[in-house]
């Protein structure tokens, strides 16, 4: 619960991510309302598949629950994420200042890139300290099977303003491929990628994978050992990703049962994840989710023979 104003509706975590340290995520949008349809979503189908850009929920809340929490806890990043694709959210670049601002904290962003080509979301995206855009697809053909994108997104149109944005923009770019076996990770799909970005400025390339439950049964994770090897033929600067790497820091509590539930809300997790993610025990996270179960607030779902916690979809 929040001091002020009770329940937690607009973030999760803290947690400690696999790339962004100490991060507290922050969810602008009603759940799976995002611009893409990918078949790997850990979140399953697109309940809102949209490109009208709007104005959700009354951002002075946004903005005073991310303060209050910001101030209890050690931050590396306030980072705008979640059930969908954010830059659907009209009131992005002013939560983005007024976070920085307000906080003191650095803000980053996670994106599918589909709105770049927008040059309002380019403007208010460059605020920030950090994004983290997608790149999965560098052929149409291969995005409209992968990503399957509203009808009315141009991929030409896509991929040049991503390449616009990261030419323009003066911070840390983090380029995400995410590879599904036998979809993306062939040798010329890797060659088409990597002529995409010779024309980007950035920092690093990530390379991942399916890693949770995904939308389709057809998405099948590549091996890290596979992972490693399509890395050495993209940019010396790719790094192919293993989940939950970081050591935890300590986070401060505000509620380990809404925590837990505003977690499994976004992405499925195992209580392994949970634990070093959220900084609670196996064991305190199991009875949390036996609760949960019970309360019909959340469900086990069994993915490459591991046990994963999300919550009931009328729940998050």
């Amino acid at each position: 619960m929040l001091k002020n104003r009770g329940e937690v509706r607009y973030t999760y975590g803290p947690v400690a991510s696999r790339r962004l340290g100490l991060s507290l995520g922050v969810d602008i949008l009603s759940y799976k309302t995002c611009s893409l349809d990918c078949i790997y979503c850990q979140l399953g189908r697109t309940s809102d598949l949209t490109i009208e850009r709007k104005s959700f929920f009354p951002r002075e809340e946004i903005l005073a629950e991310v303060v209050e929490i910001a101030a209890q806890n050690n931050l590396d990043y306030v980072t705008f994420s979640g059930s969908g694709e954010p830059t659907l959210n009209s009131d992005i670049g002013w939560l983005i200042r007024e976070i920085k601002s307000k906080s003191g904290r650095p803000v980053a962003v996670l994106t599918n890139s589909t709105l770049l080509w927008m040059l309002e979301v380019r403007e208010e995206l460059m605020a920030t300290d950090l994004v983290v855009p997608s790149l999965d697809a560098a052929t149409e053909e291969t995005w409209r099977r992968l990503n399957r994108p509203h009808p009315d997104l141009e991929f030409d149109k896509v991929i040049e303003g991503l390449v616009t944005f990261a030419n323009e923009y003066s911070g840390n770019l983090w380029v995400e491929i995410l590879l599904v076996k036998g979809v993306n990770d062939s040798s010329e799909h890797i060659k088409a990628l990597r002529r995409v970005l010779s024309r980007m400025r950035y920092t690093k390339i990530h390379l991942n994978t399916v890693v949770r439950p995904p939308s389709e049964g057809s998405a099948v994770a590549l091996s890290y050992g596979e992972l490693e090897e399509i890395a050495k033929r993209l940019p010396a600067d790719t790094e192919a990703v293993l989940p939950f790497r970081e050591k935890v820091k300590q986070i401060s509590a505000h509620g380990e049962a809404e925590r837990i539930l505003a977690a499994i809300a976004r992405r499925p997790m195992t209580v392994e994840q949970i634990k070093e993610s959220l900084g609670i025990t196996a064991t305190r996270a199991g009875i949390i989710l036996s609760e949960l179960i019970s309360n019909g607030k959340a469900k086990q779902v069994t993915h490459e023979n591991k046990e994963f916690y999300e919550a009931n979809q009328e729940v998050a």
